[in-house]
């Protein structure tokens, strides 16, 4: 039999998913289970939005759209981030996917060729690392610290930076320590991905899922609108895990 591509042996899974598949068996034996292993929001999809998908389904909106996904809901994606983030992002270059993690492969996909580096934040989500060995390219993080109140340091990211490194990821608030990134290390980052031409996945699925400040995003920041890529979706502000909207 022929062998499986050499890409697969250098990818891992996600833990969390084993664990959590784990506990659905427990469950289905009849166990009592407290979930803590995967980003599962405690209550379900509003009223509305559930009336919403009867709705299509009863009017036969169940058949192929556009490649990039149904206009109407670009444009109110579009509006979206203006609301909660005051960008002006056009509709335009707004694309849907299967949820977020085939976004974040589908960005790395058109970014990444063999031998470039990418920095990302380590505590963080496992696919991060996995999808750049997969595409040939070399995972590079940077730490995020106890004495360093789980921020990302500035000065490490800089230190780490060769010319080879081509993309920095961001996960503000972070998976799994949710941290939000200050304005000051936000900022320092921004420069630093202007300075060395950086381009920025800024990983903002939980970026609803923050208390007693605006969400502040890599794109708000000067020089970033042109270099910054936004994974988020549906799953976690508005609880469609089961859904893959992204």
């Amino acid at each position: 039999m022929r062998p499986l591509a050499a890409r697969i042996s250098v990818m891992s899974g996600e833990g969390a998913l084993s664990v959590f598949a784990r506990a659905k068996e427990l469950e289905r034996k009849g166990r009592s289970i407290i979930h803590l292993e995967l980003g599962e929001p405690d209550f379900h999809p509003a009223t509305p939005v559930k009336e919403a998908l009867k709705r299509a389904l009863d009017e036969g909106k169940e058949r192929y759209c556009p490649v990039l996904g149904v206009p109407a809901l670009r444009e109110a994606i579009a509006a979206y981030l203006k609301k909660t983030r005051n960008l002006d992002v056009s509709s335009a270059n707004v694309v849907i996917a299967p949820g977020c993690k085939i976004a974040l492969f589908m960005a790395m996909m058109a970014l990444v060729d063999p031998g470039d580096e990418v920095l990302y934040p380590d505590p963080g989500f496992p696919g991060y690392e996995s999808m750049t060995l997969g595409l040939g390219g070399i995972p590079v993080p940077f730490v995020l610290s106890e004495r360093n109140h789980l921020q990302p340091d500035p000065d490490e990211i800089a230190a780490k930076i060769t010319p080879r490194t081509k993309i920095l990821i961001t996960n503000s608030p972070g998976n799994p320590t949710g941290t939000v990134y200050t304005d000051a290390v936000q900022r320092r980052m921004a420069e630093l991905a202007v300075k060395h031409d950086l381009l920025v996945l800024s990983d903002e699925i939980y970026a609803r899922i923050i208390y007693g400040a605006d969400y502040v995003s890599m794109m708000n920041y000067p020089g970033m609108d042109e270099r910054t890529l936004i994974i988020d979706g549906f799953s976690k502000s508005f609880a469609m895990t089961g859904w893959r909207l992204g």
